[in-house]
């Protein structure tokens, strides 16, 4: 009876979740009747080639564990175990916290992470819209990472589709799709790609040959049912998209497989030895037992029915949830960094190490220790909750910062037990998405009395600061490219300046900006001229900053203020250099970075530092608000910024609307032809720009078909998609 009740539980937690990205790919797209050429292209006045969208979230939070606490609000990309971190905020109970944050356009949902003082965790997914909401209320709302998208289908790139087809097929190159239903056997050899998209039943699927380059994709909407999967190689590939894939009679696995939607084994699920890697990004349901004989990484879910073995010479990786049934048999190397829960016994047996990080738990009935327990080696704790019977036998050892828990004694202590380690219950593991049952009691502690406890402060033993913000993450850059031709229409291959950029913003407990970090790589110079850049904040005046650090001045072409802001200016504009040349240091040629025959060259990193007067308002600092420009050849008046972005006071009025240009200043329209087309770009991401006198529309295939859409379709038209880039055209 044991056995049934939990495959139940285990089948009830199966959730689902839909794409994390918007389909990149979209149908009804008519490109016969699009312009070839980006001179030739026309967009609607209101489109700035923008590839991101501009977000106003309200976040409020309904109860508490009492009156007025505090909790920090993370907004990540994806699950946080795999994401980058977008913005954050502190909010109390029965507030509403009101953040504007800048997102990738192709960006489709967000994860809403509320943080209370305990550390305990709770997510909600919303879907990405300009103006959004996310309450939490009394239970955690999201457990489970969503399946992201695969980017592929079966209605395109496709050589051979079969649809709606019966019996076997041997197949040995091209791209394979098979749609509707399908019943049969499949024998693969070669260089063979296979999509599912339809209702298949699949008796065997057998790959054939020394060393095949055989790749399977399960599929978005498909439902899949094999009876029988034989790799029979370690270069094949398998990635599963569906919400329901399931193997009839278990599964050796011999190649690559990844996991990012619902999977369930009936029978043995064996990762064989010599298997590349077995990576869990969705849920997984096991029916027996779960063997790895080589190497195992679960972010997300696994329920184990029967036994979980790490066998042999396998290496397991747990970021996130592992279940297992009856027992939990650690015959090797498991590095546990989130929740690992089981029903009945663990046995670390001899010779073995199970490493327990900072933070993990382990939550078993009985464990019998013949092995090693690891734990940290500097900070933070590791915990074994034992709910029953402990043994420790002679060749059992507890090492590191671990503790184990066995509140009811333990059974046989015949081990060694090193300190730091230690037979207790002391630690406080709080609950999250990956752990649902935490450990201990928290002790809330607020060293410099912000109203920030320390577990949710970026800066615990400092009151005028409390956490960072970023954009376009913690770990990204963004990228701006420049035509310095300006007013004069220039190439559009955007890279006379390609500069990447991050800006971190450091707020205190009331929300409010303390300084800015900003850090600059110029990347490529495809231009003869030696430009300046510098950004203006919008809604900041100069009287408003503090002072200014990082700047590389060095001709006599800016002039500063006392606090490093430049002069005359009626809002506050910090010049990053008026020339490149000091930090830069070019391989040949007189371009950089931009002509592939005259190699790579260096740069160095750019930090600049801005201290404000006094904290402001989160609101005048949004990004929408943030204006970056070049200054070109040393002309201090002529500014080239993105589309309607408003020039400096110091720019040359009277090249405005001359030429090419068609701002009119009156309208607030900026930095824009008469077909609306950009002297400056702006995207989300460390951008593969076009080599030098090569068009982005020529590097980008989708490029157009975006514009003309006004950023509707192709919102990932940069990405290393497949058939996206035109890699000849690329530096």
């Amino acid at each position: 009876m044991k056995v049934r009740f939990f495959l139940i539980a285990g089948l009830s937690l199966i959730i689902g979740l839909s794409a994390c990205k918007k389909e990149s790919n979209p149908s009804n797209t008519n490109d016969s009747v699009l312009p070839t050429n980006i001179f030739d292209l026309k967009v609607k006045e209101d489109f700035n080639f923008k590839s991101t969208r501009d977000i106003k979230m309200r976040v409020n939070i309904e109860n508490g564990n009492y009156a007025g606490e505090v909790y920090r609000i993370n907004v990540y990309d994806d699950f946080p175990t795999i994401a980058n971190t977008i913005t954050s905020g502190i909010t109390k109970v029965g507030d509403d916290l009101e953040l504007s944050f800048r997102i990738p356009s192709a960006l489709e949902y967000l994860y809403i992470e509320k943080v209370a003082s305990t550390g305990a965790r709770e997510l909600q997914r919303v879907a990405a819209a300009n103006y959004m909401a996310a309450n939490f209320s009394t239970s955690q709302t999201l457990q489970l990472k969503s399946q992201p998208s695969s980017g592929l289908n079966c209605t395109t790139g496709c050589s051979t589709t079969y649809n709606n087809y019966s019996g076997n097929l041997s197949l040995s190159s091209g791209t394979v799709c098979l749609t509707g239903t399908y019943s049969g056997n499949l024998t693969v050899s070669g260089s063979t790609i296979i999509r599912i998209c339809g209702n298949v039943n699949i008796g065997t699927i057998n790959v054939n040959g020394s060393n095949p380059t055989v790749k399977f994709y399960f599929l978005e909407n498909s439902i899949v049912s094999v009876n029988n999967f034989n790799m029979n190689s370690t270069s094949v590939e398998a990635y599963n998209y569906s919400d329901s894939l399931k193997f009839t009679s278990g599964w050796s696995v011999g190649g690559s497989f990844t996991n990012n939607g619902k999977m369930s084994v009936h029978g043995n699920l064996n990762i064989n030895n010599g298997a590349p890697n077995f990576t869990n990004n969705g849920e997984i349901y096991v029916e027996d037992d779960l063997n790895n004989n080589e190497s195992l990484t679960n972010n997300n879910y696994i329920f184990v029915n029967k036994k979980l073995k790490p066998n042999g010479t396998s290496t397991t990786y747990n970021y996130c949830q592992i279940y297992s049934v009856e027992s939990f048999e650690n015959n090797n190397t498991f590095h546990n960094y989130g929740y690992v829960k089981c029903y009945d016994e663990t046995k670390i047996n001899g010779s073995t190490n199970f490493y327990n990080y900072s933070g993990a738990l382990l939550s078993t009935k009985d464990i019998t220790i013949n092995g090693t327990l690891n734990g940290p080696s500097s900070s933070g704790v590791g915990t074994i909750k034992v709910a029953d019977n402990t043994r420790i036998n002679g060749g059992g050892v507890l090492s590191g910062r671990v503790e184990l828990c066995d509140s009811s004694g333990i059974n046989t202590n015949n081990g060694t037990v090193s300190s730091p380690a230690s037979l207790s219950c002391a630690n406080y593991i709080a609950t999250s998405a990956c752990n649902p049952e935490g450990f201990g009691t928290a002790q809330v502690t607020d060293t410099d009395g912000d109203g920030v406890a320390d577990s949710i402060d970026d800066y615990p033993t400092d009151a005028t600061r409390a956490y960072n913000s970023y954009y376009p993450s913690a770990s990204t850059f963004s990228t701006v490219g420049y035509e310095d031709l300006w007013p004069s229409q220039g190439d559009y291959d955007f890279n006379d300046l390609v500069l990447g950029y991050r800006i971190k913003k450091v707020l205190n407990a009331s929300n409010n900006v303390v300084e800015i970090y900003n850090t600059y790589l110029v990347r490529a110079l495809g231009a003869t001229f030696d430009n300046g850049f510098g950004f203006q904040l919008d809604d900041v005046t100069p009287s408003e900053i503090s002072s200014i650090t990082g700047q590389r001045i060095s001709k006599n072409i800016v002039t500063l203020n006392s606090n490093k802001t430049e002069s005359g200016q009626t809002k506050a504009v910090v010049i990053v250099y008026d020339t490149p040349e000091p930090f830069i240091n070019r391989a040949g040629g007189s371009f950089f970075n931009t002509v592939k025959a005259n190699g790579t060259g260096t740069f160095d990193t750019l930090s600049i530092y801005v201290q404000f007067s006094s904290p402001l308002a989160g609101s005048k600092l949004t990004q929408a608000k943030y204006n970056p420009f070049i200054f070109v050849a040393g002309t201090r008046g002529t500014e080239v910024h993105l589309p309607d972005m408003a020039p400096t006071s110091l720019v040359n009025t009277s090249l405005l609307g001359t030429k090419s240009d068609n701002s009119n200043p009156s309208t607030g329209r900026y930095y824009k032809t008469s077909n609306n087309l950009p002297f400056a770009i702006e995207v989300p991401s460390t951008f593969a720009y076009p080599a030098e006198k090569e068009s982005i529309s020529d590097a980008y295939s989708y490029f157009i078909t975006w514009a003309v859409s006004s950023g509707a379709n192709y919102t990932n038209w940069y990405e290393n998609v497949s058939g996206y880039r035109n890699t000849n055209k690329i530096y």
